[in-house]
């Protein structure tokens, strides 16, 4: 697929060239700063690394494209390193990565909550990623804050992940690593990185990483296994360019998948259901499974990236990147989980009840597609040298293509789904347990007999491009960046069961979106520790998985997003102690609501339609602390609160506005504090304590159990709610620590460890409904090459 990107640019070569000559021109009128002697300068896309960087790495890619000090830029980027997912015992990314302020909701699937929105997917160096890592290969997690993440093209107004894969090492070391603890907890890891070859072509370097993870859960069936490989290359050449290449294999197999505890709904003992109340959720039910032995959600992924970057001269520096892969999803029986039960109803013989699903259901996603970013940019210096600029201009093209049939197992009349509709109900307790062992589906799917009910090919086609201008004014103090992007996205839809007006199954639909979004950022330095910066950016967005039906409407267009950001960049106690403290102000348009609609006009006949012209607003704040209190005591902390609601959810549901946005946590955030000498008899001994806190988040859609009447004029009115738009979950804040103690011998490097998460032992639902992990325990021991002595 990668031929395809590439002609498209060659159509698209006279453009580029306007695009580079002009640059030069700028340049030309500009003085170069004076040439290297026979120093090899350092590549203007690659972050500055150190082996002892600790928490707090100073510099990013995903903040501009380009390397930058963070402190620089005119807004927040959050960076968390691979040390500190050792240190806390995070051995995957999932829902309880909620250390960074604002960020919440992260899952295998790619989605997460950052700054009051919701995003589908992330990236992983610099390309579009449907989720599908662990964290063996994963050298750092960037967060680009706000709608500034619309350089990389469509992006959430919050913001955008970018996972940062480990790169090779010049000096030889190889580990592994064991894990074992609470929960089934087991997983090896090896890790192999250092120089392959070297010859008058230049310097080869290699890293390989391989780990086999697996963990059970509170509910019985449920377990976790991952598999992931990842293999990379890095040729530094005689003239300071270089190229990466890399691949990616991942595989998780969930077998049983966790559910949500289900809603609970008062009935007041009436027979009237105008007085029905939601009064939360079923928590003791979650952690019984309702699908049984017969039950998968798996997803894998395998990829390709490579990477070639070159500085052309003391002006000019070229980057060219290209990615494949291939990824998919495949469940069964995942879809019969626990159904809303009743307290309190009329009769008071009537059991207390929960309904599983009536019919399990086989998915396929198969999602294959791939991607190029070319940058050029200039560095050079006007006004006598009083003036540093750095221009880039990029091209990127980004191809998804997805094919998703789903099948019910069966017809309704099949005897396996009529044995099941009798015994899927489940009789509980006061407390919401079973009363009896629950009785399970009894089969896997059985091809022959299924009843198709989702068949659709969709692909999404992004050519795109920006050009962004920084300047450096006043002897560096304060730096402007201004730039825009433009991208056109085509869909070529198919649906092969569902009628679409206009079309018959299974014709091709198409659409054409354009967007060209500014942006524009101050950083001022007020003292030489003190900096304020401003920053203003737009954004849009469009599922790249939109149904055909969705593309074929009318009114169909992308999401936008207009956002602030400002605040305060600054240190203290020479240098010991940096800090941000910023705000945030941004509305998201054209959300998918229901209206009302007159059909036809002047009948008096209203219906409800989807249509995409809803609004929400976020505002916030958010700091963040490190201090490096002594040599040997670090310190640090994030923390946001975020308030995201609706301005406009519809004319069919108006009383939703200025509702909460359901998944949003108000407040989250972290502290850590870490014990590392260098010297002395704790020398080699290591420990970190950290707490976690996540606010009381709202988990209804805020029309969820409403119900209106339409009335004259189109009129809704509302005339009964069971309030569920008002549940939550409660807050939690959770007390995690960490041991280690390493010693080095001549034969090898060696580490033990101890990680105990949840010390506090709380009790609670996630605001996905699921059960929390208790307190649990996991000890690590890891075995290395020695250093070699000098």
């Amino acid at each position: 697929m990668l031929n395809s990107p590439l002609r498209v640019l060659a159509r698209r070569s006279r453009s580029a060239s306007i695009l580079a000559i002009a640059l030069a021109g700028a340049v030309a009128h500009g003085q170069t700063p004076p040439p290297s002697e026979d120093t090899v300068r350092l590549s203007e896309f690659s972050v500055t690394a150190s082996d002892d960087r600790g928490y707090v790495p100073s510099e990013t890619m995903t903040g501009s494209r380009v390397a930058t000090k963070i402190i620089d830029l005119p807004y927040t980027v959050n960076v968390l390193t691979s040390e500190f997912f050792e240190d806390f015992g995070l051995f995957e990314f999932t829902d309880n990565l909620v250390h960074v302020g604002s960020f919440t909701g992260l899952d295998i699937g790619g989605g997460f909550n950052l700054r009051g929105f919701g995003s589908t997917y992330q990236l992983r160096d610099g390309f579009f990623r449907l989720g599908r890592y662990g964290s063996s290969n994963i050298d750092r997690m960037e967060i680009i804050k706000g709608s500034n993440a619309a350089i990389y093209g469509r992006t959430s107004p919050g913001g955008m992940v970018n996972m940062i894969s480990k790169q090779p090492k010049s000096k030889p070391s190889q580990k592994l690593s064991l894990n074992y603890g609470d929960y089934g907890t087991q997983r090896v890891t090896l890790e192999s990185t250092g120089p392959l070859f070297q010859s008058r072509l230049g310097k080869t370097s290699y890293i390989v990483t391989a780990s086999h993870y697996q963990r059970d859960f509170d509910q019985e069936y449920a377990r976790n296994r991952n598999q992931e490989y990842y293999v990379a290359l890095s040729h530094r050449f005689p003239d300071g360019s270089n190229f990466f290449i890399s691949g990616e294999y991942f595989l998780q197999m969930r077998h049983a998948p966790n559910n949500a505890a289900p809603l609970v709904i008062d009935q007041k003992g009436t027979s009237t259901n105008t007085d029905d109340v939601a009064v939360g959720y079923a928590k003791n039910l979650a952690g019984y499974n309702p699908f049984g032995p017969n039950s998968e959600l798996n997803r894998g992924y395998s990829g390709l990236t490579a990477n070639y970057d070159k500085r052309l001269s003391d002006v000019w520096s070229v980057r060219a990147s290209a990615n494949y892969y291939g990824a998919r999803r495949w469940d069964y029986n995942q879809n019969t989980g626990w159904g809303a039960i009743n307290i309190n109803p009329p009769v008071a013989t009537t059991p207390i009840t929960s309904a599983r699903g009536a019919t399990p259901s086989k998915t396929l996603i198969v999602e294959d597609g791939g991607g190029f970013q070319g940058d050029l940019l200039a560095h050079y210096w006007t006004n006598n040298r009083k003036i540093e600029h750095r221009t880039l201009a990029t091209i990127d093209y980004n191809d998804y293509h997805r094919w998703d049939p789903s099948r019910s197992y069966a017809a309704a009349n099949n005897p396996d789904i009529v044995a099941w509709n009798a015994v899927r109900t489940v009789r509980l307790d006061s407390n919401f347990r079973p009363l009896a062992d629950i009785p399970y589906f009894p089969k896997w799917f059985q091809a022959g007999q299924e009843v198709s009910t989702r068949i659709r090919k969709i692909r999404a086609t992004v050519l795109g491009g920006l050009v962004r201008h920084q300047a450096a004014l006043m002897n560096g103090r304060l730096l402007t960046f201004a730039g825009a992007r433009y991208d056109s996205v085509n869909f070529r839809n198919r649906d092969f069961l569902t009628d679409i007006p206009g079309y018959a199954r299974g014709d091709l639909v198409k659409r054409r979106i354009t967007a060209l979004k500014p942006n524009l950022g101050v950083n001022f330095k007020l003292t030489p520790n003190l900096r304020i910066f401003g920053n203003y950016s737009e954004s849009y967005f469009v599922g790249q998985a939109d149904a055909p039906a969705t593309v074929a409407e009318a009114s169909f267009k992308p999401e936008t997003a207009e956002g602030y950001d400002y605040g305060f960049k600054g240190s203290l106690f020479e240098d010991r102690l940096s800090f941000t403290i910023s705000g945030f102000y941004a509305i998201r348009n054209n959300v998918t609501v229901t209206d009302v609609e007159e059909t036809p006009i002047g009948s008096g006949n209203f219906v409800t339609v989807q249509r995409r012209d809803g609004d929400q607003l976020v505002r916030g704040w958010e700091i963040d602390a490190n201090w490096r209190i002594s040599n040997e005591l670090f310190a640090g902390c994030s923390y946001g609160e975020v308030n995201s609601i609706y301005t406009d959810f519809g004319t069919a549901f108006p009383l939703a506005v200025g509702r909460k946005v359901t998944g949003i946590s108000p407040r989250n955030g972290s502290a850590y504090l870490k014990y590392s000498p260098a010297a002395g008899r704790f020398k080699g001994f290591s420990a970190n304590l950290g707490v976690t806190h996540i606010g009381e988040t709202p988990t209804e859609q805020p029309n969820a159990g409403d119900t209106y009447a339409t009335g004259p004029g189109g009129v809704r009115t509302l005339t009964r709610t069971t309030f569920q738009w008002r549940l939550t979950v409660p807050s939690a804040t959770l007390l995690n620590l960490g041991m280690r103690y390493s010693w080095k011998s001549s034969w090898a490097n060696q580490t033990v460890g101890v990680n105990l998460s949840n010390i506090l032992d709380r009790d609670y639902l996630r605001a996905n409904r699921l059960l929390s992990e208790r307190r649990a325990v996991y000890f690590t021991y890891t075995i290395g090459t020695p250093d070699k002595r000098r």
